[in-house]
């Protein structure tokens, strides 16, 4: 098996053009560090070849055909297809790909220089050991990649499901009752809550345990388990109006804002910081879990997004919140609602977990096919 460095078997070269130079009635793809598909007008390319965003977000894409490409996308080809195919190529720079997020540089946007792409050491048995090698691969990968489309179908369904139950949340087509948040809540002292103001919440005042302090990264992460930021009893007590209990709605604030989490069952006893509110729904009109799908909803995020302020860091606050109007079914409604997608989440994790099984059988196929084991 021949293995030298990938630069005597390939040709690289980058884009030339901007990365605003896409088109939205464009006919060919344009390649840059977005994820997004992104199309152009015409094209500077026609090749069968292997392309690496150079900067950003790193990813490695297959393409064959007429395409342009921001100029910071390498583009890499065999030399040689007799030596070295294409394909094979993909999948050698796929598994390199974490290689390349390590060796890249630069501050605030990370960038990776040439001769990343050409010192690697690439293992070429014959053409035809290659040959077989990316037919299982492509095989493994198109099992992996239908598991996770089958998940995704199983998060379309539930929003279908929801539509046709309920239709959409703000514009009501079924005509249900309609409330504010306000309405919705606790009519007791604190049924409606922000954090303390900050001067109230130092770091000077954290201890290593206690009561917990409970904020953004908790709700973004939708994990009540992150995180060891703790205050101790004496200051507990004087912060005791934002204290979490069970079924409450916390949400983000400021920054990555709209970002919802329901307190669970089990949880650490503590408040919330300056960047959350809290929201204790009157269960009697709202289960928690449902108030969590209409305000996670796109309609419904978008109404918090249209009213947010501050710029660049958007910001919301609790008169904002407040003011939110959602639809508000039934409880018989929410509950047959909230009980079809507990059986979905069911099956999904289940789904999620053979996902996860058949991504390590990849990955471990990747390693023996560049160890010449395979």
């Amino acid at each position: 098996m021949i293995k030298n460095k990938l630069g005597n078997f390939v040709k690289i070269r980058t884009g030339k053009l901007d990365a605003n130079a896409s088109s939205p009635d464009g006919e060919y793809p344009f390649f840059t560090c977005s994820k997004k598909p992104l199309k152009i007008s015409s094209y500077s390319y026609d090749c069968k070849c292997v392309l690496v965003a150079g900067n950003g977000d790193l990813n490695v894409k297959y393409y064959e055909g007429k395409f342009d490409a921001y100029q910071r996308t390498y583009i890499i080809e065999s030399k040689d297809e007799s030596v070295l195919d294409t394909r094979y190529l993909y999948w050698f720079l796929f598994k390199y790909v974490e290689k390349l997020r390590e060796l890249s540089i630069g501050g605030v946007i990370k960038y990776i220089k040439i001769n990343n792409l050409t010192d690697p050491i690439i293992p070429l048995p014959p053409l035809e050991d290659q040959k077989r090698i990316v037919k299982i691969l492509d095989e493994a990968d198109a099992l992996r990649q239908k598991r996770k489309q089958a998940i995704g179908l199983l998060d379309d369904y539930l929003k279908s499901v929801f539509l046709e139950m309920f239709g959409d949340p703000v514009k009501n087509p079924k005509n249900y009752n309609i409330q504010i948040i306000n309405d919705v809540a606790i009519k007791e002292k604190n049924g409606i809550k922000a954090g303390p103001f900050g001067s109230s919440l130092k770091k000077e005042f954290y201890v290593k345990s206690g009561y917990k302090i409970y904020g953004q990264e908790q709700v973004i992460k939708d994990d009540f388990n992150y995180g060891d930021y703790y205050i101790n009893e004496e200051r507990y007590r004087t912060l005791e109006s934002c204290k979490i209990q069970q079924g409450d709605i916390l949400i983000s604030l400021v920054g990555t804002f709209g970002k919802i989490s329901v307190v669970p069952e089990k949880f650490e006893p503590g408040i919330i910081n300056p960047r959350l509110m809290k929201i204790t729904p009157n269960q009697n009109i709202i289960l928690p879990l449902f108030l969590k799908e209409l305000l996670t909803s796109q309609s419904v995020q978008k109404q918090i997004k249209d009213v947010s302020h501050g710029g660049t860091m958007g910001i919301v606050n609790v008169g904002i919140i407040k003011k939110i109007k959602i639809l508000v079914p039934s409880l018989d409604e929410q509950k047959i609602y909230l009980g079809l997608k507990e059986k979905t989440e069911l099956i999904k994790q289940k789904m999620l977990s053979q996902s996860n099984e058949l991504e390590t059988q990849f990955q471990a196929l990747m390693q023996k096919a560049f160890k010449g084991e395979l």
